[in-house]
């Protein structure tokens, strides 16, 4: 009645997971993108495949683990 009305548990919930989206967009698919990329240009530059996988995959694991503990 009196204040700033409370947001109901739908509106907190739709809030919440737009900012889940936007985190996911800003930080986790440019990660995956420069991953990627990581791998063509190791690939092209004639690296083996499983090489180049393994590499990639701990690089993105050590990022993601970075942006996890911020």
């Amino acid at each position: 009645m009196f204040g700033p009305a409370q947001p109901t548990v739908e509106e907190q919930r739709e809030a919440f997971t737009e900012g889940l989206m936007q985190i996911r967009e800003t930080l986790v698919v440019p990660l995956f993108d420069a991953a990627d990329g990581m791998k063509a240009d190791l690939l092209r530059r004639g690296w083996s495949p499983e090489i180049v996988d393994y590499l990639a995959a701990s690089w993105l694991a050590a990022m993601l683990a970075k942006v996890g503990a911020a």
